[in-house]
């Protein structure tokens, strides 16, 4: 049963509202993906804050023409095409898909928009195999923290000589 032109409008102005909030967008192919694991990709994405949403292509491609989003050709994949929206850090979101995708085979990356730029679908694999930020912030640290642990070692090493050299006296006496 074909869509109406105020369903068309409800779904243009939902779509519209979703990838101007979103802060990534990932484009993925869903054919004879089933039911019951569409539902358990969305319960997964909701928990981190992004959502699954599925429509016709034509819609896609009129919302990504009007919101100054880079072309993706949209029209190109020549199936159906669900989009994944991310409204927080997108690396979780895209690690999520891609881990999904190689458990089904059935649900593929096709590519998506980091903000209003298109990414291929080697760009948002790349994106996916980030460590999580709370591990990248561990590495910063880490890292600034380094020269300064080096520092007390050193520093501490001239106290363990002192050491060492004044125990040496008190045992030769």
């Amino acid at each position: 049963m074909p869509l109406t032109r105020e369903q068309k409008s409800n779904i243009l102005n939902d779509l519209t509202d979703k990838f101007s909030r979103a802060k990534a967008a990932f484009l993925v192919d869903f054919n004879k993906l089933p039911v019951s694991k569409a539902m358990e990709l969305r319960r997964a994405l909701k928990a981190m804050n992004a959502e699954y949403k599925v429509a016709k292509k034509t819609l896609i491609n009129r919302v990504l023409r009007f919101g100054k989003f880079e072309d993706a050709k949209i029209d190109d994949f020549k199936t159906q095409v669900g989009v994944v929206f991310g409204y927080d850090d997108p690396a979780p979101v895209a690690n999520s898909i891609w881990k999904f995708s190689k458990i089904n085979d059935a649900l593929k990356i096709l590519g998506g928009f980091l903000g209003l730029t298109w990414q291929g679908k080697d760009g948002i694999i790349a994106l996916a195999k980030l460590p999580s930020r709370e591990i990248l912030l561990g590495q910063v640290v880490g890292t600034i923290a380094a020269p300064l642990s080096g520092l007390v070692t050193v520093l501490s090493g001239n106290m363990r000589n002192l050491v060492g050299i004044l125990n040496n006296i008190r045992s030769k006496k």
